[in-house]
């Protein structure tokens, strides 16, 4: 085994501190219906600070509550050699990373996989501890097993096939990043010497650069001669990181 990522330990912290502020503030209000008296006078109506101290308990127990059950439906990840396996309260998923086709990053934190498009959705949050590094992990197995493994069927004269979102919906994920991932996806088509998004196409030996722009959420396909051959929202392709290194590798092996 690699490395076992769970439940984040600050996430919980963050629930039991604003939960254990509320439940004090509704003790001591509480506490000061006791102290009413010559000493301590209150011209308002009694019940309106009882309301309020057992308002704020119930908000308190509520919080506490609700921050156990998002950490308790959070499953935990195991990285083993060869694969992934998630353990929780849905029963255990182990999926190999060289079966892993898609990889979806949700722009600000956050990942899901499926072994294929017919498979069940794994999601990741980011309330994993060490989920930075569990992600970065992930994607490297990812690259490193089953890129070898789609870059074999390029040697073979076989195509592999990427998939993508359209940029709609990548950008509504990055505003509102629900787990719903219904979506009609689209293919991409690479072969040992082209790449092919939709009804374009670019010989991979033309391809100059990939960049991402973080502030605009675009990343583009530059040519030798510095054109723009596609532009799409980064989220956008399923693998992306995948994608990326195999058209790198196949072009150094063409040097």
């Amino acid at each position: 085994m690699i490395a076992t990522y769970g439940k984040s330990r600050s996430f919980l912290l963050v629930g039991w501190f604003l939960a254990a502020l509320f439940a004090g503030v509704g003790l001591f209000v509480l506490w000061l219906t006791t102290r009413i008296g010559p000493d301590f006078r209150f011209n308002g109506d009694v019940s309106l600070l009882y309301m309020v101290g057992f308002g704020s308990l119930a908000l308190g127990a509520a919080i506490a509550f609700l921050f156990w059950r998002l950490a308790a439906s959070q499953p935990t990840f195991h990285l083993f050699d060869n694969g992934i396996r998630a353990t929780g309260p849905d029963g255990d998923n182990t999926t190999l990373y060289r079966d892993l086709e898609d990889l979806y990053t949700f722009f600000y934190g956050g990942i899901g996989y499926r072994a294929s498009p017919g498979a069940p959705w794994t999601f990741i949050g980011s309330r994993i501890h060490r989920f930075a590094e569990l992600s970065e992990r992930l994607s490297s197995l990812q690259i490193a097993q089953r890129g070898e493994a789609l870059y074999q069927q390029l040697r073979a004269g076989k195509t592999v096939t990427f998939r993508y979102l359209e940029d709609s919906v990548a950008q509504s994920k990055s505003m509102v990043a629900t787990r719903n991932m219904n979506f009609p996806t689209f293919d991409i088509i690479l072969s040992a010497d082209r790449l092919q998004i939709g009804q374009k196409s670019i010989d991979i030996a033309r391809i100059a650069d990939i960049k991402t722009n973080l502030w605009t959420e675009k990343s583009s396909i530059i040519d030798v001669d510095g054109k723009l051959f596609h532009k799409i929202h980064p989220s956008s392709i399923l693998s992306f990181d995948l994608l990326h290194a195999l058209i790198a590798r196949q072009q150094q092996s063409m040097r």
